[in-house]
């Protein structure tokens, strides 16, 4: 017969070893609940950035390695109307992934189809307007062989250091790599491709702008954005004739420094033309100046031998007028050389300008 005590210490044993395997299931059916919750949180996170209209990276992809429509005016004017309408169409988005449309008038639309047929049949050289305009071959000018920004021969760009004078305080960095030129008081020209990636199809999150920054040094701070703005004939269409852009700020830093004026001209003199901007080849967020004349003019691009490099794309491309003492800017800078041998800008049309006047008294 078991003494009382030790069949005491007995059953002490085995309830001690029946909680032991109890709390070891537990923490074995916790520790998977556990990990199928941090599985399902990060599946989710996944999705969502694979969903997102944005795209986090800090430096732009340049234009040589985009996929980049061309079409020539003969392909324009025999599109319809819809086609038209839908390339002039603003596109817009704001840094909570809100998008708006602003639907276009049949009669912009038309009147651009319209300017389009006219240049068509009655081309000639003597208005400037040199866009022989129905093939790639007939232009002299094959978009597809666009490289990198380029250095033309001696480099003749000279370093910005008093960037908070005028005008260049109204010219900044953006942080995504381009530059940009204030045109109202929160109202930063750019170019397409400085705010909407054609290759992920997304729109660049990093858009902040610090006017008149040297090197580290941000005189004005890093202004954040509220909303990004081109058309459909670039962000939908990847259409070249369409690389254009506008940044609006969430500050109206612009009463503070200024603005630069914009305009459209037909004919288009062969002006000295002016572009600062942020070259990556330059010591980091350092203001440069190119000035030269222009050399070839077509329907959508200015062409000019300015030296350039990546990270001026995006710089306004202005006539100084000496005489009224004003600035006018007439092209968005926004490709290196091509089968031209110059650098290029896109040219602020008639329906450009309407454009940026719109979203300026819209945003």
């Amino acid at each position: 017969m078991l003494k009382p005590n030790y069949c005491f210490k007995n059953y002490w044993i085995m309830y001690v070893l029946l909680i032991s395997l109890v709390w070891l299931a537990s923490a074995s059916v916790i520790a998977a609940s556990e990990a199928e919750s941090q599985f399902i949180g990060e599946e989710i996170a996944e999705t969502a950035a694979a969903t997102s209209p944005f795209d986090d990276s800090l430096t732009f992809v340049p234009p040589e390695q985009l996929p980049i429509r061309d079409t020539y005016i003969g392909e324009i004017s025999a599109m319809s109307d819809a086609q038209v309408a839908e390339d002039l169409e603003t596109i817009s988005i704001t840094p909570n992934g809100e998008i708006e449309t602003l639907p276009v008038d049949s009669a912009e639309a038309k009147a651009f189809k319209d300017a389009i047929r006219k240049v068509i049949s009655s081309f000639s050289q003597e208005e400037g307007d040199q866009d022989p305009g129905l093939t790639a071959v007939e232009a002299g000018v094959n978009e597809m062989d666009t490289l990198a920004d380029s250095v033309i021969g001696r480099d003749t760009r000279t370093q910005v250091r008093s960037t908070t004078s005028f005008p260049y305080r109204t010219v900044g960095r953006i942080d995504i790599g381009c530059t940009g030129t204030l045109v109202g008081p929160r109202h930063v020209l750019t170019a397409g491709h400085c705010v909407y990636n054609t290759r992920s199809d997304k729109w660049y999150s990093n858009l902040s702008f610090s006017p008149g920054q040297r090197g580290s040094y941000r005189p004005y701070g890093k202004i954040a954005w509220k909303r990004a703005v081109s058309v459909k004939g670039w962000t939908k269409n990847h259409k070249r004739n369409f690389d254009y852009a506008m940044i609006v700020l969430k500050q109206d830093i612009g009463k503070r420094v200024g603005w630069m004026g914009y305009g459209w001209k037909k004919p288009m003199p062969k002006y000295n033309i002016n572009i600062n901007g942020y070259p990556a080849d330059k010591p980091f967020g350092t203001m440069w100046h190119a000035y030269c004349k222009m050399n070839k003019i077509t329907s959508f691009r200015l062409y000019y031998p300015c030296d350039t490099y990546g990270g001026m794309s995006g710089s306004g491309v202005y006539v100084y007028f000496k005489n009224k003492k004003k600035r006018t800017i007439y092209g968005i800078h926004a490709y290196g050389v091509d089968s031209t041998g110059l650098n290029g800008a896109t040219r602020i049309r008639k329906a450009v300008f309407n454009n940026i006047k719109k979203w300026k008294a819209k945003y």
